[in-house]
C-alpha cells in the first residue's frame, strides 16, 4: 500500500462510526453511561494521536525521499503526553472510567490492521 491516505480515512471514519454509537448508547442506556462515555474520550484522543502519527510519518517519508539531512522524529513525546493527560483527564474527573480511556486510547490504532487488510483485499480484486 504506497498510498496510506485512503487506510487512515477509513479509520477515522469507522472510529467516528464507533464513537457515535456509544455516545448513542450513553444517551439511550443509563447503566453503561460512565464506560461509553470513558471509550469515547480515549477514542478521541485516540484518533488525534493516530492522525498526528500519520502527519509524521508523511513528513519523515518524504525527507528521506528527497534526500535531505535534516533530523526528523515521529513526534513518540508529544504522543505520549497527549495519552498521559487524556489519562489524568480520566482519572481526575470521576465520570470517565480509566479502563475504559485506555483501551480507547488504542482502539484506533488497532483498526488499522483489519482495515488495511481490507483495503489491500479490496484494491487487488
Amino acid at each position: 500500500m504506497d498510498n496510506m491516505t485512503p487506510m487512515i480515512n477509513a479509520v477515522t471514519r469507522v472510529t467516528v462510526v464507533l464513537m457515535a454509537g456509544l455516545l448513542m448508547g450513553w444517551a439511550l442506556h443509563h447503566e453503561t453511561r460512565a464506560v461509553t462515555l470513558g471509550m469515547s474520550l480515549g477514542l478521541l484522543a485516540g484518533i488525534v494521536n493516530f492522525r498526528y502519527l500519520a502527519v509524521k510519518v508523511r513528513r519523515v517519508a518524504e525527507s528521506v525521499a528527497s534526500n535531505e539531512g535534516k533530523a526528523f522524529s515521529l513526534g513518540f513525546v508529544t504522543r505520549i503526553c497527549f495519552a498521559i493527560l487524556v489519562t489524568m483527564f480520566s482519572v481526575r474527573i470521576e465520570h470517565f472510567p480509566l479502563e475504559a480511556t485506555i483501551s480507547g486510547l488504542f482502539l484506533p490504532q488497532l483498526l488499522s490492521i483489519p482495515v488495511g487488510i481490507y483495503l489491500s483485499v479490496r484494491n487487488k480484486m
